[in-house]
């Protein structure tokens, strides 16, 4: 995503110049060489003039930066060389990260200036790989170089040792100056170029990190930085045999067909359906699966869509935004925007009530995986109405009749979902720990380190987190569990082990709340299915 700026973005530096996936043969520097480049799909991913001001960076100290302006032009830079940060290891103390982007191969550049002059001492860094405080990559970009200055380094739980030998050193005075950086994941390729983006000064080889944050700063010198691009550099896909997109279900023709109900994304969309009915109907919404990576309202067909208006029950199927879209927005976490995205669905619904004859206090939710879980959410939350509001949408209420769920995560805690299932791999992505090149597991893992910092967003996202006794009826249903399940047990399946229904109906129960839940060998139910469900609770 490019995003749009108050001021325009001056396209000082290329990017993606001197890309090299071949081994460099070691963690020595080469410097001057110039390397080839390689073919590669290129997508900015971040765009920075800082006009916005500073709200899309995590500092380690945030009274050592600020937004300066001169002649109109706001740059973002440190105002002292002495941080009140002062890290575990020997390594960097002014620190400015980027929310929410994590990548692997990747191009950064941006325009820099030294506004103290230090001597010998000038300096800036530039952070990637970034991992936690004590595991990253930093360029130090040291006017002379020594050791521990003017080199490519490695912080990996020790204090920083440098991946180089350079003796080139960087021609620092008053102006401003042009950096790149390139990297590389199956080389373990990183070159950084400075003012010259045709050779770099300086490259190594390491592949300790994978995926991690970037970021911005000096080690304990003061620079003004402006101009800042992040490009994420993709090799391209080997040639296959082009396959045929999945066709569609076949379902009704909707009554209404991509319906706006939001100006963020395009994807804030709905289909419906009218029931025949001469009194105001039920609405069933369809909210899709896919991990909130993916899918899409077409994905419904036939069945269950002619069922429902069969049975007098009217049927709206939502698209929302994804968690790619969330990051690049800058939502934090990231799943606030489906979630968010489903209230606002509802509450479009219940605005339309006489216009699409709609009885607003019979509309319940259904889907799978994460349209499960978000279903869940929408049900247990609290009204999110605003009475106060000008938009008269937003004074709808976001509360269910009923939700009917297959497959859901009921809890997106790593603790909680580790003793529960030993294998457990979701949800890193739903806080911002999904990146290019990173695994479900290694997600997971993120999520389980960073846990006590992102645990007020566990709880309010967490559907097992919101159960009241003022809720709804639930139903929930495992139908492809293929192991009895255990506490503490590896599944098949981690992702939607009954398990999940298991220890969700325990919290129902506690509060008063019907829960239902059938998978194979049990059924706490009376009703078969979700369909079955909705249609009894809807209707009467």
């Amino acid at each position: 995503m490019q995003y749009s700026f108050a001021k325009p973005f001056r396209s000082l530096v290329a990017v993606g110049f001197g890309l090299w996936v071949g081994s460099a043969g070691g963690s020595k520097s080469v410097i001057g060489q110039e390397a080839p480049e390689v073919s590669a799909m290129r997508s900015v991913v971040f765009q920075e003039d800082f006009s916005q001001g500073p709200g899309r960076w995590e500092t380690t100290d945030e009274g050592s930066w600020e937004i300066f302006h001169k002649d109109g032009n706001p740059t973002f830079g440190l105002n002292k060389r002495v941080s009140d940060y002062q890290p575990k290891v020997r390594s960097p103390h002014n620190i400015a990260l980027i929310k929410g982007v994590s990548v692997g191969d990747v191009s950064i550049t941006f325009r820099v200036r030294s506004t103290l002059d230090t001597g010998n001492h000038r300096d800036c860094c530039v952070f990637f790989g970034y991992q936690d405080p004590e595991h990253f990559y930093y360029v130090h970009l040291g006017a002379k170089p020594d050791p521990a200055s003017g080199q490519i380094m490695i912080v990996n739980g020790q204090p920083r040792r440098p991946l180089t030998e350079n003796k080139n050193a960087v021609p620092w005075d008053d102006s401003w100056h042009r950096v790149k950086l390139v990297r590389r994941l199956e080389s373990g390729l990183i070159q950084v170029y400075f003012d010259d983006m045709e050779r770099p000064l300086m490259q190594a080889t390491d592949k300790t990190f994978g995926v991690g944050r970037l970021g911005i700063g000096s080690f304990d010198d003061q620079n003004e930085f402006d101009d800042l691009q992040v490009t994420s550099l993709d090799p391209l896909p080997k040639a296959k045999v082009q396959e045929k997109p999945k066709k569609a279900p076949e379902r009704p023709e909707p009554t209404v067909s991509d319906y706006v109900y939001g100006s963020q994304s395009p994807r804030q969309r709905m289909d419906f359906w009218k029931a025949a009915s001469d009194r105001p109907t039920p609405v069933v919404v369809l909210i899709h699966g896919g991990g909130w990576k993916n899918g899409d309202k077409t994905g419904y067909g036939n069945n269950p869509i002619k069922r429902y208006l069969q049975e007098g029950i009217s049927v709206a199927a939502i698209n929302y935004r994804l968690i790619q879209q969330a990051m690049e927005q800058g939502v934090e976490p990231p799943v606030k925007a489906p979630l968010m995205d489903a209230a606002r669905a509802l509450q479009t619904l219940r605005s339309k009530a006489k216009e699409w004859n709609i009885d607003p206090n019979r509309i319940g939710a259904t889907g799978s995986s994460a349209g499960a879980c978000t279903s869940l959410w929408l049900a247990l939350h609290d009204d999110m109405a605003d009475p106060s509001s000008s938009d008269p949408v937003a004074r709808e209420s976001t509360r269910l009749a009923c939700a009917a769920v297959s497959g859901a995560q009921t809890s997106l805690d790593p603790v909680q979902l580790r003793a529960w299932i030993s294998n457990s791999i979701y949800g890193g992505h739903a806080f911002g720990y999904s990146a290019q090149g990173r695994s479900r597991e290694q997600e997971f893992e993120l999520l389980l380190k960073n846990r006590e910092k992102v645990l007020p967003w566990i709880r309010e996202y967490s559907p097992i987190e919101l159960v009241t006794k003022d809720d709804p009826p639930l139903f929930l249903e495992y139908p492809n569990q293929k192991t009895k399940p255990e506490y503490g047990g590896s599944e098949p399946d981690p992702t939607h082990s009954a398990m999940y229904g298991i220890e969700f109906r325990k919290a129902c129960l506690a509060q008063g709340v019907r829960c239902d839940l059938v998978f194979p060998g049990s059924k706490e139910s009376e009703f078969a299915n979700s369909q079955e469900f909705l249609i009894e609770h809807l209707k009467h």
